[in-house]
């Protein structure tokens, strides 16, 4: 099994609040990979990351993205 099939099994099987915290961890990334282009960082940096986070999406430490733009919008 490759691992995009993984992902999106392990997609299939989490509630909705989830994949949206991981679809914006997924752009960041993808953010953060097209910027290492530019400043060469590590692969092994990024695949990191997204262990670190997605252990921490399946464990439920997260913080909602409601609650994320509120402290941006106290910023203002």
């Amino acid at each position: 099994m490759n691992i995009q099939t993984k992902i999106l099994e392990t997609l299939g099987k989490m509630p909705e609040s989830l994949q949206e915290e991981l679809l914006h961890y997924a752009e960041y990334l993808q953010e953060k990979y097209n910027r290492s282009n530019m400043t060469q960082l590590n692969g092994n940096d990024v695949i990191n990351d997204f262990r670190i986070s997605w252990h921490e999406a399946m464990t439920g430490q997260t913080i909602p993205v409601s609650q994320l733009w509120e402290g941006l919008e106290d910023d203002e």
